[in-house]
Order: C-alpha cells, then structure tokens, then sequence
C-alpha cells in the first residue's frame, strides 16, 4: 500500500471515529463524575513526577556492578533515597482524595475546605487500619486510589445534598467563614460514622482486612498456570482496565502473579545456564520491559505522539514524561494526559495493549527472541531489554512494537487531541478579547 492510500485509509478511518465514537466519548467526558476524576488525576501530575525522578534516582544503582563504590552507595543509602518515592506514590490516594474532591467542590459549588476535609477523611478511615495498636497505612498508595475516588465523590456529593435540603446547622450573625463551619457539622458527623461503620462491617466479614484489602484478594486468579496466551491477554487487559479507572493495575495483580513468574525464571535460568531451549515466557520482566515496554500500556507510544503534539498542554505532558517512560514509569501519561478515565483512548489502551503483549509472547514463545532469563528491575530501556534476555534481538522487538503502539493510538489520540485544542482556542480567544480591552484601573 503506498504512504498516499496509507493516509488515505487513516484519514477515512479517522473519520469514522469522529463521526460515531467521538459524540459518544465527548457526552461522557463532560459527564460531571468523570471530569472531576479527570482534572484531579491531571492536577496530581506535579507528585508523580516528583515521584518518577525520585524513583529513577534510587534505581540507578541498579546499572553498577555488584561490589562497585557507586553500587554499595545506594545499597547502604537505599531507605533514605527511597523516602521521596513513599511520600509521593506511597500516599497516592490521599493527593487524589484532595485534588477529585476539590475539583468536584468547585464544579458543583460547595464549600471547598470542608468537602477536602470530608474527602481525606473517608479515605483515611476506609483505606487504613488499626494492627496490634499501630495506624497500618501500607494501601494509602494506588492500591486505595480507587477508594479515594468514590471517598471524595461521594462526600462531595453528600455535603452538597445536605446545604440544599438545608440539612445543616446555621446560625444568623455569624461570620461567613464560621457559618459555614457549622454548616458542615452535620454532613461530616454523618460521614465520619458511615465510613466507620462500613470499615468495620468490612473487618468483621473478610476476618479483619479493609476494602482495599479484600478488594485484592477476591481478585486472585482461579488459574494454575499464566504462561498461555490466554492467560497473558487476560492479565494485561485487567491490567489496563484497573489503570483507567485510576487503580494501579500492576500492583493489584503482581501480588498473584509473581509467585508463577518467579518459578518460571529460575527455570529459564537453569535452563539458560545449561544451554537448553528456554521453557517459560512470561518470567517477570516480560511483564515489566515488554508487556508494559515504556510503562503499563506502551505509554511511550503516547509520549511520542504528544511531542509532536499541536495542543500545549499535550506537549507539556509529553516533555516531562520522556524520562520517565525510558524507566517504564507511566503514572505521568495515564493521570497527566490523562489516559485515565479518558473515554477516547479506552479502545488502544484497554483493548489494544493485551493483543500486543499476546504478539510479544507468540514472538518469545517461538524462539524468534530468547524469553526473560535474568531479572534486572530498574534498569532503562532499551538496556533493560538485552540483560534480560541477552539477546540483541529484543532490541529490534521492542522497535516494532514501539511503532505498533504509534499507529495503534494514533487515531484515538488525534480526536482527543482535536477536543483539546478547540478548548485551547476557546481560551484563547477569550484571553485575546480581554487584552483587547486594554484595561487598567
């Protein structure tokens, strides 16, 4: 097919989507719900960024030799280094508990201050737990963001119900500041002891563990094997699914998986080391360097096509997300761009994804590249690629599925990127009538 049909097919297809998928996903971005979700998860870029670099400081001991001065560096400074990536990402559900609900707040005009309040509280009282005396925290990370995201819609929610059917306490006389702290008594006592309530009704049926918690474990797959196609499929479209509703797919499943990877490596290893055919594909930098190459989703992809983005705020996204994508860190492009909860990349990132990990493993599966036979987290792509397989040839893998991935969201990413840039322009051209006017007072 020449690159003129090429442009053409794209064009038509293009098309299409914006004639019948575009209305659809443009009626439910507006949707009250998820665009509070979606501006709080953009407003919680600045963390994970920090976060990221935090993260990929502490992992470049990882690229030293064992015995080497930099290696036991980071070795003996690892807790300390680490420290920056636990008050980021490790208190996930908190930032977003406040950036939803503050957004929220602001949409549906009611006290900001107190629905913040409301929303951190519910999420602290629904994601922790009492062990022994001590405030166990462990699923204040990703783990409880889905939590945070109902915590501070629904308080939010609630608060607003409550001033409208004038459910409150009001004073006359009092300064606006102090009447509407009374105004709030009434929704936060009712919030408090629900979310209380419900904590301990959880506890008390699932033999102690918290929502997040049993959330987890329920999700424990009823499978003896995950070196299938089918099981790959599955696993990185749950994976996806858990990423766009604001939970951290990886790190809800890694839990069930890794037991079976972690055998399967060894394996290889043996294998390996004795010069037999390599046994197992999904070892676990399969997931971590090919099934997720560039971060959960081949967010790299994404990274590319924003670089050459027409919209700012697109670009902007895209320059801070480079290097993080090089260390498979996607948190910037799933809640910067964001993919989550963005009805127009739901079809490349949820569906797409799992077919190009299900290729990766037919390419491993029939010896064209040599499957994960070391384990080398933290290591940058494509660096990363060779140690853990030791073959040049997942190099050039991860170049084919890399350009994949690019066509794959081109076309999902050029409508959101067309919805973008018509509210740039309205923007723009609101802020150019204002200069026009040549105000000063």
């Amino acid at each position: 097919m020449s690159s003129k049909n090429k442009q053409s097919f794209m064009n038509r297809f293009i098309a299409f989507m914006e004639k019948y998928f575009e209305p659809v996903a443009a009626r439910i971005e507006k949707q009250r719900h998820i665009s509070s979700i979606k501006n709080g998860m953009i407003a919680l870029i600045s963390v994970l960024i920090i976060g990221s670099f935090s993260l990929i400081i502490s992992a470049i001991g990882n690229m030293f030799p064992a015995g080497s001065v930099v290696k036991e560096f980071f070795v003996q400074n690892a807790a300390a280094l680490n420290l920056p990536f636990q008050f980021t990402f490790g208190l996930l559900s908190i930032y977003a508990a406040i950036t939803i609900s503050y957004s929220h707040a602001k949409q549906m005009k009611v006290p900001v201050l107190h629905s913040v309040m409301a929303a951190v509280m519910v999420t602290l009282i629904l994601n922790t737990k009492m062990v022994e005396g001590v405030l166990n925290t462990e699923f204040l990370d990703s783990r409880g963001l889905f939590i945070a995201i109902f915590a501070a819609l629904i308080s939010v929610e609630l608060i607003g119900l409550f001033i409208r059917k004038n459910i409150t306490i009001r004073i006359k006389g009092l300064p606006a500041g102090i009447a509407t702290t009374f105004e709030a008594i009434i929704p936060l006592v009712v919030l408090l002891f629900s979310a209380v309530g419900l904590s301990i009704l959880m506890q008390s049926v699932t033999s102690g563990q918290i929502i997040p918690e049993a959330f987890t474990t329920m999700l424990a797959p009823a499978i003896n094997s995950i070196d299938t196609p089918y099981a790959v499929f599955l696993i990185c479209f749950l994976e996806m699914l858990f990423w766009f509703i604001g939970l951290n797919g990886y790190a809800i499943l890694i839990g069930f998986v890794l037991p079976f990877m972690t055998q399967y490596l060894g394996a290889n290893a043996a294998a390996y080391a004795a010069g037999e055919p390599i046994p197992h594909v999904f070892a676990p930098n399969f997931w971590d360097y090919f099934m997720g190459f560039s971060g959960s989703g081949i967010t790299g992809a994404l990274v590319i096509l924003a670089l050459f983005s027409k919209s700012r705020e697109l670009k902007a996204v895209g320059k801070v997300s480079v290097v993080p994508a090089i260390f498979t860190i996607s948190e910037p492009v799933v809640f910067g761009l964001p993919i989550c909860f963005n009805p127009y990349l739901f079809i490349p990132f949820v569906l797409g994804t799992p077919i190009l990990a299900v290729g990766q493993w037919f390419v491993f599966h029939f010896g064209w590249v040599r499957p994960p036979i070391a384990n080398v987290g933290g290591t940058p792509i494509p660096l990363a690629q060779y140690l853990a397989t030791m073959d040049w040839r997942a190099i050039i893998l991860i170049i084919f599925v890399l350009a994949a991935a690019v066509c794959m969201y081109y076309p999902f990413f050029k409508m959101y990127e067309k919805s973008l840039i018509k509210e740039e322009t309205v923007v723009s051209e609101r802020q150019a009538a204002h200069d026009a006017l040549d105000l000063d007072f």
